[in-house]
């Protein structure tokens, strides 16, 4: 998810003429000012997961329309650091789990959530297959990160044929 994460230019980022300024865009491992492959990055964070560490992705904008608000962030890190978070199995998914948040309910039943859910994992695969070929396949990443992708897309019932 590193790899791909998606997120909003900021104010302060000055734009092409014509670029939409709220346009969901791929910026990996938040970190825009990468000059070396995407590769050794995405090695580097597998190796934490290989080491055992506990890694955490933060929603800190909105989920379904609803602004996440800096109280529900520190809220979310308190709960982890105190150890009272409850994860869950995520929606269908045989390796994610996600924390139970009644502000935030993640409902695989309701079809519009599983359509943006869907839209987002597309944009993330489309980005990676991208890499193979953009600036010369620089930033190419291993096959696992596609199948990982795949497999989601898969698993949640919306397989994605070549």
């Amino acid at each position: 998810m590193g790899a791909t994460l998606a997120t909003k230019r900021t104010t302060a980022e000055r734009l092409a003429p014509g670029i939409d300024p709220n346009a969901l865009v791929i910026e990996c491992y938040a970190n825009p000012f990468r000059t070396y492959p995407l590769a050794l990055d995405y090695e580097r964070f597998r190796t934490l997961f290989r080491d055992g560490v506990d890694c955490y992705i933060l929603n800190t904008g909105d989920f379904m329309g609803k602004k996440v608000t800096p109280a529900d962030t520190l809220g979310i890190l308190e709960a982890i650091i105190e150890e009272k978070a409850r994860f869950v199995p995520f929606g269908p998914f045989s390796d994610m789990e996600t924390l139970e948040l009644e502000r935030f309910p993640v409902d695989f039943s309701d079809e519009k959530y599983r359509r943006e859910f869907f839209a987002r994992f597309r944009d993330r695969l489309a980005f990676v297959t991208s890499r193979e070929t953009e600036k010369g396949g620089m930033d190419k990443l291993p096959p696992e990160a596609e199948a990982a992708l795949r497999k989601a897309l898969d698993e949640i019932g919306y397989p994605v044929q070549d």
